[in-house]
């Protein structure tokens, strides 16, 4: 099944996906960028608190 990628909206296949553990599941390029922002454990979770 094919996804789409939350912040870059690209189609991301079964097997090109990475799950985050605030549980999005994204490309790997968008995965290292959400890293640092992640609204579970990212040093700026505040940022990714308005991700959503």
């Amino acid at each position: 099944m094919h996804t789409r990628c939350p912040l870059c909206r690209r189609s991301v296949p079964d097997d090109a996906q990475h799950w985050c553990r605030c549980g999005q599941v994204m490309d790997s390029r968008c995965y290292d960028a959400h890293r640092e922002w992640c609204a579970v454990s990212g040093s700026d979770a505040w940022i990714g608190a308005l991700e959503y």
